[in-house]
């Protein structure tokens, strides 16, 4: 069993642009090189502007890597709660953008002849729970109400279910390797980039990365999480959950994908002949315990399909606080994509074009509804109840068990693991972008942050943002 993702033997694939630099100069800096990355330099590639993108990481093995790769509209209960959050306006214009997003993302691959195993499937939303039933029925309400055609669905796992068509499934990589062949002849790629700080200088902008610096009049955020803090007030905004996924090979596959509201069980997909199992999805703040959480979604795959999986990764997925995404401008020429609410595939796309529309001044009916600016009740009072979920994950970060042993130099505490070979690897156990304490992570053998999901090795290396520092 190894502890990646299914997707990660294709990144192999991917030829890196990993050439140092000291000043760049350019037009339109775009920060992040994942699927909301290199689609938005799609969009942009004709526009006679000088375009240039970094990546922390190498292309590939950022978060889209980690994905389940489902490009679907059917969301959980997602419209019940804007409906129930918001108004069943704004619940009909996100159904709507999730459509268009998924008619961008299969044009696109059909106008390049993009080979990415793209496969038409019937999208699945359950509940095994007859206290989830009502869910389910006003989800079945509300798409038939859309036009859309509702069939009942139940399988051997699926007790209570419906399914809808004209959803799809891709491998990511493979779709993320054609973007980026398709634009690098027009623009600039640098992997191993780490952007440090944004000044304002006249009318441009300078960012300092761990190359050299890069002047730039557009700055477009496309990284899972922004690294700093203000003006924007991200962390506060959102917050960070986690899944656990499984894959292995079986003997029968389905052309469905399916996705439940009851927590437990959480979604299914087929890629060739493996089946993904994606569950234990928790806020990151909670379970801190995340090499039980390994544990427990091996056991349950094990139980309901009979066999060990071959593949384990988790994902994170950042959260807005009102159930809507934060795309578009935050300040002058910065523009912001994030918070896609653990549909990466639709929103990344919807994404890329409503900033690049900004930037090329076009018109856009999604403007407003994902206007990272924006503020209402709901957002308000999740964001209260966030910083108490903070608090809970940096007392309960303090006194985990998990970690290995502790030394304390000079009044600071550090934790230490000793590898196979006896040599120890000492980190401090303070996570440098807001100061929470750092929780082993056993089965990774990583130090996590349990409240905004910055992740390093263990010599305190950074793996995932949004920390910028090693410890």
């Amino acid at each position: 069993m190894e502890h990646k993702s299914i997707w990660e033997d294709y990144s192999k694939t991917i030829n890196n642009n990993i050439k140092p630099f000291k000043n760049i100069k350019t037009d339109i800096l775009i920060i992040g090189g994942g699927i909301t990355g290199l689609t938005t330099a799609y969009f942009l590639k004709d526009t006679n502007k000088k375009i240039t993108i970094i990546d922390k990481s190498l292309i590939g093995k950022g978060v889209t890597s980690k994905t389940t790769a489902k490009i679907s509209f059917l969301q959980q209960d997602i419209y019940g709660k804007i409906t129930k959050m918001h108004n069943s306006k704004i619940a009909r214009e996100y159904y709507e953008s999730q459509k268009e997003a998924i008619n961008i993302i299969t044009n696109i691959i059909k106008d390049n002849d993009i080979k990415c195993d793209l496969e038409k499937v019937d999208s699945v939303l359950f509940a095994n729970k007859e206290s989830n039933y009502k869910k389910i029925n006003k989800e079945k309400e509300i798409l038939t109400s859309y036009g859309e055609k509702i069939k009942d669905y139940q399988d051997n796992i699926i007790k209570n279910g419906f399914s809808v068509s004209n959803t799809y499934t891709f491998n990511p990589l493979k779709y993320l390797n054609s973007l980026k062949k398709i634009i690098e002849s027009k623009v600039s790629i640098y992997e191993n980039t780490i952007a440090t700080s944004i000044k304002k200088i006249d009318n441009n902008y300078l960012v300092t990365t761990n190359n050299g610096t890069i002047k730039t009049n557009i700055i477009v955020l496309a990284c899972h999480y922004p690294f700093f803090i203000i003006p924007y007030l991200f962390p506060v905004r959102t917050y960070i959950e986690r899944e656990y996924v499984c894959a292995a090979k079986v003997k029968d596959t389905k052309k469905i994908t399916s996705i439940n509201v009851d927590k437990d069980l959480c979604s299914i997909r087929y890629y060739k002949d493996y089946l993904i199992y994606g569950g234990i999805d928790h806020r990151l703040t909670s379970k801190i315990d995340y090499g039980n959480n390994y544990r427990e979604i091996k056991k349950d795959f094990i139980n309901l399909f009979n066999q060990e999986p071959e593949y384990m990764w988790m994902n994170q997925d950042i959260v807005s606080n009102d159930e809507l995404p934060l795309i578009g401008k935050i300040k002058d020429n910065i523009y912001i994509s994030t918070a896609y609410n653990a549909w990466g595939m639709t929103n990344s796309t919807i994404g890329a074009k409503i900033v690049s529309d900004l930037i090329k001044n076009k018109d856009n009916k999604y403007i407003k509804l994902f206007n990272p600016r924006r503020i209402n009740l709901p957002l308000i009072i999740n964001s209260i109840i966030g910083l108490f979920h903070y608090l809970k994950a940096y007392i309960e970060g303090l006194f985990h068990k998990s970690n290995p042993h502790y030394v304390k130099i000079k009044g600071i505490i550090y934790g230490v693991y000793t590898d196979l070979e006896g040599k120890d690897h000492k980190v401090k156990l303070i996570c440098p972008h807001m100061k929470c304490s750092l929780v082993f992570n056993k089965e990774e053998l990583t130090w996590d942050c349990p409240c905004h999901g910055s992740r390093f090795d263990i010599d305190g290396n950074i793996i995932e943002t949004p920390s910028i520092k090693k410890i």
